[in-house]
């Protein structure tokens, strides 16, 4: 897991990662999705910075926790 300071590079960072295979891809994208919308309630004032750099940081976490499943129907 890679610790950065901005939104959109953690959202970023997780694509990169379940691309290259090095975490689960429903994960991964869960995660990111969550990113996203972390990244608009903070543009809409809903969160603040610091709260929505949590959060995502908390997201990114949690994807790292999960190896990825053999290729499938997915």
């Amino acid at each position: 897991m890679t610790q950065f300071d901005d939104l959109s590079s953690i959202a970023a960072q997780l694509q990169r990662s379940w691309e290259s295979g090095r975490i689960c891809s429903l994960i991964g994208r869960g995660a990111r999705a969550r990113v996203i919308r972390i990244a608009r309630l903070v543009d809409e004032g809903k969160l603040t910075p610091e709260e929505g750099l949590r959060l995502a940081r908390e997201a990114e976490g949690i994807a790292y926790h999960f190896a990825p499943l053999p290729p499938g129907d997915l």
